[in-house]
């Protein structure tokens, strides 16, 4: 069958699911998390390496703990259920494991760490379920699921539950403090940008022979990971989003298939493999997107997440990683992250990595939402935004070279589909 979410229904998967008044009326926990004393308890969906890293974080933060988890694959489930003390009859596989997961019940939040494709479903399970839910990026791979997870974010907040999308750059304040000063135009008119989004060739994770292996191999299928622009990328487009604080008009493109066709292992996926696009902004302001992902054999610099603005009066260079220079021919306007974040916000030494960093700060601010009652959902917005940048960006590649508009972007209304005939339930 052709698993689809244009035609999801919530109610009806509550219905389908057998999901009982009482599984809806989550115990109240306000008093209990404002005192302190209670740990949020975490239902895992996905228990692949970000789902160890993220649920390693969550534990070592001292305010959650881990109580369920889901994956398609049992041994996933298995093994993360062992690394975090889960009782067997708390491990949920199948490809509707976190329905399973969700009917159980006890439980605050749902992480959604699923590879991308299933995230618009998931969530807007979690938050019928009335929880709290922590979304790993990419939130979708198409535009209709970008709107859901939009439309869920608000739902959650209707409900009082708080929804958190986990890009790690905009939890430091350098980022932030540099976004502000473009804003205020201490670059100048911007003319030129460019981004880096260029990542390996990821290895296959079992052998190519049908949709269970499609799974285990989600990487190499642009329906389940959104192409290498979205999946990846989207972290050095997401830099760009927020120091340009725009969306563009247009993009024009390709997308190319060929170094991973050449690998010794046969590869069978339908990725691309290289990416080149100009965002027009269209008052002369252009940005080139360049993405790969092959093999760099060692050579220097060949992996890199970065965005670079170019202005009539200075130039800024940020990289997701942690440094950030911006320089400006205006005397007292040059601003330096690593000496900010040091002098200014107290860190020991200069940030070089922020993946877990990030997700700790991440952590904490959805702990504070959440004890504290702030539904604004931040992280939401400015991610619906980065991700439609990049989806233009791969509509674009698609196109060939024709002008794509942001417009035609965010309205469309093609959905990807992943055929899931012959999965376990």
């Amino acid at each position: 069958m052709k698993h689809s979410f244009q035609n999801t229904n919530r109610r009806g998967f509550l219905t389908k699911a057998g999901l009982t008044a009482a599984a809806l009326s989550l115990p109240q926990i306000a008093t209990a998390q404002k005192s302190g004393r209670k740990k949020l308890r975490i239902g895992m969906i996905g228990c692949g390496g970000r789902g160890r890293v993220v649920g390693d974080t969550a534990i070592k933060d001292g305010r959650f703990e881990i109580v369920a988890v889901a994956d398609y694959f049992k041994d996933a489930a298995d093994g993360l259920g062992e690394r975090f003390g889960v009782p067997s009859n708390r491990r949920y596989s199948g490809i509707e494991c976190f329905k399973k997961m969700i009917e159980v019940g006890e439980l605050d939040i749902a992480a959604v760490l699923s590879p991308p494709y299933f995230h618009p479903e998931q969530a807007e399970a979690a938050v019928e379920a009335g929880l709290h839910v922590w979304l790993a990026k990419p939130i979708a791979v198409d535009a209709v699921g970008v709107a859901r997870i939009e439309a869920a974010a608000k739902r959650a907040a209707e409900k009082q539950r708080c929804f958190l999308v986990d890009f790690q750059t905009r939890a430091f304040e350098h980022y932030q403090e540099a976004a502000k000063r473009v804003a205020a135009g201490d670059l100048g008119a911007l003319g030129w940008g460019e981004i880096e989004g260029t990542c390996p060739a990821f290895d296959l994770r079992a052998e190519q022979t049908g949709q269970e292996s499609k799974l285990k191999n989600w990487l190499q299928w642009k329906d389940l990971c959104g192409e290498s622009i979205i999946e990846f990328s989207i972290h050095s487009i997401d830099l760009a989003s927020l120091m340009i604080g725009r969306n563009p008009k247009s993009a024009t493109g390709y997308g190319r298939r060929f170094l991973l066709d050449q690998l010794p292992d046969g590869r069978k996926s339908d990725v691309r493999d290289h990416w080149l696009i100009t965002y027009d902004y269209g008052d002369g302001f252009e940005v080139m997107f360049r993405g790969k992902r092959f093999d760099g054999h060692n050579l220097p610099d060949h992996h890199g997440l970065y965005c670079k603005l170019h202005g009539s009066l200075g130039s800024l260079e940020t990289h997701y990683n942690g440094p950030l220079m911006l320089r400006s021919s205006v005397q007292g306007k040059s601003f330096y992250g690593d000496r900010y974040m040091v002098k200014e916000m107290g860190l020991e030494k200069p940030l070089h990595h922020i993946y877990v960093p990030g997700i700790q700060r991440n952590f904490a601010t959805f702990h504070k939402n959440i004890t504290e009652g702030d539904f604004s959902q931040a992280t939401v917005a400015p991610s619906v935004d980065s991700h439609y940048l990049a989806l233009l960006g791969r509509d674009a590649g698609y196109a060939d070279g024709n002008v794509v508009t942001w417009e035609e972007t965010v309205n469309s209304k093609k959905v990807m589909e992943f055929d899931t005939s012959g999965l376990q339930v």
